[in-house]
């Protein structure tokens, strides 16, 4: 019984992260607890915790923001604003090559993250900057 409903707590999870935009595990769980008020902060950060470690989902580490978590696990690169947090995702043929290297001088590549910090349009429109 219990794996059966593990298993629901992490379709509900995964479900929910596929819906949403490169969410915090905090986060996540805001909205999970809307639907699901009973899934606890802690299953959804150990569940987090397990998909990424599992490579089901990507952790995402930008400057001066919490942990953000990625259901597309094609590599692909990020855009970052330093204002307001957003993330989008950048899907670009130029990038590659550089996201298929296997390995960089005598460097065997585990994984490769492309990330652009800057100003959204947004929040440049706001504050008048270009």
């Amino acid at each position: 019984m219990e794996s059966k409903r593990n298993t629901e707590q992490k379709k509900t999870i995964l479900n929910a992260l596929m819906c949403a935009d490169h969410p915090t595990a905090s986060e996540l769980f805001e909205v999970i607890r809307r639907e699901n008020p009973r899934l606890s902060r802690a299953t959804v950060f150990r569940v987090l915790g397990q998909f990424a470690d599992d490579g089901v989902v990507r952790r995402l580490h930008f400057l001066g923001s919490d942990t953000r978590f990625d259901a597309r696990t094609v590599p692909h690169a990020h855009c970052h604003c330093i204002k307001c947090g957003r993330v989008t995702d950048v899907f670009d043929g130029d990038f590659t090559p550089l996201l298929a290297l296997n390995e960089v001088g005598d460097f065997t590549v585990l994984s490769t993250e492309i990330e652009f910090n800057g100003i959204c349009a947004d929040c440049s429109r706001a504050t008048g900057d270009n």
